[in-house]
């Protein structure tokens, strides 16, 4: 019957599971699936729905299968070669779980949710997602390989930050519904995005949102599948959790300098400050593991796309610099045909992230940054710059598939060639965005003019980050208390 779960025993599906771990979908697309000259991301699941297990597609808000008799959803992602990521891939994408459908969902409760009910039991299905090469319009699916598969068991912790998340949404929509539907309902993403630790809803209204895990969550789920563990963090279950940590750190150091921050933390300084731009992530990883490390390397900021950084400020209340975001620019990923801005890493990155600002006041005429004055905390969410960032998007595509990518000189203010003091070559840039365009903008980075080792269109060039203006970040955290 259409619609009904596909009955099969979990020994049965093992079986055919292992049976194309390590082959290209190709070799076993007997149903011919990726003929179709139709582009969308479902011809991977319709590969293993058709020829591997055996079922047609299933368009029910109800999980695909019945596996031992327990209700599975599967789910098929893809995982990208990242030379610069500590495991050396990430999630191409967040994971699509189901609508969020408002009639329905203001009546439900989390455990019987839809959501829930999909969400639950998932069978996930890996595959290495490899790009267009040049010259090829589209991704070749059917030289994808299977690296593996997982029955997906959910910690005690993990459902109840995705239960919080859930909460969340659930009681925002019941408040759209009750008041003005039309005028709140719209802002369900905007509002309800930067409390969420795993979960956000895109697309935006006047598109039907869905429930998705973010993409730094689903990295965090294959990780797990495959080996690699963060630093266990507290049991923090909801931003609010967050919140109340980070503010008990700014009731105990707020006012001190970071010299003495550091001495009261036993966090040895060199003496010549250098050490201050990277305390933020040091006392944060002291906050929340008692370790030492990264504070990607911390279970909860890594599943939960929550990044840290110094902001120091005048004492006129004004940021001293521009804030780069991290990790630099996965151009593969962003210049993909198929792509759409929602599934891009660059997307993922403004509509997901949640930036931790320790706030500095800069000491009157020092030069070392330890005698800088911690203030507190406030929190950044760059979904704010969404629509910034669908434009520089676009923009850097456009300026690539229109063969509009060319290397300028850097002239100095006479309009002279500038030379660089260390290589004595001359300085030149690719023509991306800069700061005067708007309040993104690219700026690459590296040892020196022969670290150009990023090549797109025949131009060489750094490494590329996105820059925030420094201006806009001073302006957005004037307008936020401490927390």
């Amino acid at each position: 019957m259409a619609g009904e779960p596909f009955r099969i025993s979990k020994a049965n599906l093992v079986t055919l599971l292992n049976a194309i771990v390590g082959k290209a979908f190709g070799e076993f697309d007997s149903a011919n699936a990726l003929a179709s000259s139709a582009k969308n991301k479902g011809r991977l699941g319709n590969v293993l729905e058709q020829s591997v297990i055996g079922y047609p597609a299933n368009p029910d808000q109800r999980p695909d299968l019945l596996v031992d008799g327990i209700p599975t959803e599967l789910k098929v992602t893809g995982l990208i070669a990242s030379p610069r990521s500590k495991r050396g891939w990430r999630a191409k994408e967040p994971m699509s779980i189901t609508a969020v459908s408002p009639n329905e969902i203001i009546g439900e409760e989390f455990y019987t949710s839809a959501f829930w009910e999909k969400a639950e039991h998932l069978l996930i299905i890996y595959y290495l997602y490899v790009r267009p090469g040049k010259g090829v319009k589209f991704a070749q699916y059917a030289t994808f390989e299977v690296k593996g598969y997982d029955f997906h068991v959910w910690t005690e912790l993990d459902i109840e930050r995705l239960k919080n998340d859930w909460t969340q949404i659930r009681d925002f929509v019941r408040h759209a519904l009750q008041g003005d539907r039309e005028e709140l309902l719209p802002q369900l993403s905007t509002l309800i995005n930067p409390e969420l630790l795993y979960l956000d809803t895109a697309p935006k209204y006047p598109h039907s949102p869905r429930f998705r895990f973010k993409n730094s969550f689903v990295t965090a789920i294959a990780a797990s599948h495959f080996g690699s563990q963060g630093i266990d963090s507290p049991r923090i279950t909801s931003m609010g959790d967050l919140d109340r940590s980070l503010n008990i750190m700014r009731l105990r150091y707020g006012g001190q300098t970071i010299r003495d921050i550091a001495a009261d933390m036993h966090i040895p300084l060199a003496g010549n400050g250098r050490e201050a731009k990277s305390l933020t992530e040091m006392i944060l990883v002291r906050l929340f593991s008692k370790k030492a490390g990264k504070v990607s390397s911390i279970e909860l900021f890594s599943k939960s796309s929550i990044t840290c950084c110094n902001v120091t400020l005048t004492t006129k209340g004004k940021r001293t610099e521009d804030l780069k975001l991290e990790p630099t620019l996965d151009f593969d990923d962003l210049l993909d045909r198929e792509a759409t801005f929602e599934d891009s890493s660059l997307g993922s990155l403004f509509i997901d992230t949640t930036i931790i600002c320790a706030v500095y006041e800069e000491a009157p005429g020092e030069t070392d940054r330890t005698n800088n004055r911690f203030l507190g905390f406030k929190r950044l969410w760059l979904g704010e710059l969404e629509e910034d960032a669908r434009k520089l998007w676009q923009d850097i595509r456009n300026i690539v598939f229109s063969d509009k990518l060319i290397d300028m000189p850097v002239l100095d203010s006479r309009g002279n060639q500038r030379i660089a003091p260390k290589t004595k070559m001359p300085m030149s840039a690719p023509n991306w965005p800069k700061s005067k365009d708007g309040t993104l903008f690219l700026r690459g980075s590296g040892r020196d003019a022969s670290d150009k080792t990023l090549v797109i269109n025949g131009v060489r060039m750094y490494r590329q980050n996105i820059w925030v203006k420094g201006t806009w970040v001073a302006r957005q955290l004037g307008s936020y208390e401490y927390i």
